[in-house]
């Protein structure tokens, strides 16, 4: 088994060693990680100026690429130019802090995992759920991770081509994360977004971004609430973004049309 991974963090990120030590029981690795963090900058690309990648040897993975762009852009050089023939699966993470409802629109780990499904490789986005009273212990999560992603590699879970799993791990008090994996819708309810004014010049404003990630509303179904109450979650993300109804608006047109040529 041969993994791509990358995450949003940065190659020197302490979530990426550990899906490293994850991944290494289960295959062979190779690492293509952003320069800088790209937390919460979605799937941007860059298509109009040019790429830097460096190759060198950083513990403990040994020789990566680390590229300066975005995680996106990290997928689509480690598939297109650094790897001569596609991996088994592309793996994001770990990320520190969850990834759940329309955090989908916004992560840069899902927008890895979302980038590889489009160019046709299976994917995971893996990510924990952060809270200041439990710090995350990193061997431990990635013994948990190396779990998971073994189940999530089982034939029962191989997804249509397109789509990529986006798994989170709860905040848990002594990291003992459950057994069972939770598979859930994922929520489309908003965050609570607030600003508070840092400085005021009269003319001008510098707002600080001051709403709570718990504060946010969720469905009683979904991995918002699902993973707040301590489950593990793991759901499944299509490529498609067309809402329900155009189905209605075509047969609304249709009738339209029908009139107009009556």
């Amino acid at each position: 088994m041969h993994f791509l991974i990358t995450n949003d963090d940065g190659f020197d990120a302490p979530g990426l060693a550990a899906l490293y030590q994850a991944l290494k029981p289960l295959g062979r690795i190779t690492v293509v990680a952003p320069a800088i963090c790209h937390s919460s900058r979605g799937h941007a690309v860059v298509t109009k100026q040019t790429i830097r990648v460096e190759k060198r040897a950083v513990e403990p993975f040994g020789d990566i690429h680390i590229v300066h762009s975005s995680p996106a852009d990290c997928i689509r050089v480690g598939l297109r130019h650094v790897l001569k023939s596609p991996p088994d699966f592309v793996v994001a993470g770990i990320n520190p802090g969850a990834n759940l409802g329309v955090d989908l629109f916004y992560s840069g780990t899902a927008a890895a995992a979302r980038e590889a499904a489009i160019l046709g490789v299976p994917a995971i986005a893996l990510s924990r759920l952060i809270h200041a009273d439990f710090p995350i212990d990193w061997d431990v999560l990635a013994k948990h991770s190396t779990r998971v992603v073994s189940t999530m590699l089982k034939p029962e879970f191989q997804l249509p081509p397109g789509h990529f799993w986006n798994v989170n791990f709860p905040t848990i008090e002594g990291e003992k994360y459950p057994e069972e994996i939770t598979f859930v819708p994922h929520g489309t309810e908003p965050h609570a977004v607030a600003f508070e004014v840092v400085e005021d010049s009269g003319d001008a404003q510098v707002l600080s971004y001051s709403a709570l990630f718990r504060d946010r509303l969720r469905s009683g179904e979904c991995d918002v609430h699902h993973l707040f109450e301590q489950r593990l979650t793991a759901t499944p993300v299509g490529p498609a973004m067309t809402s329900d109804p155009l189905d209605r608006l075509k047969s609304q047109v249709s009738l339209v049309n029908a009139t107009c040529a009556d």
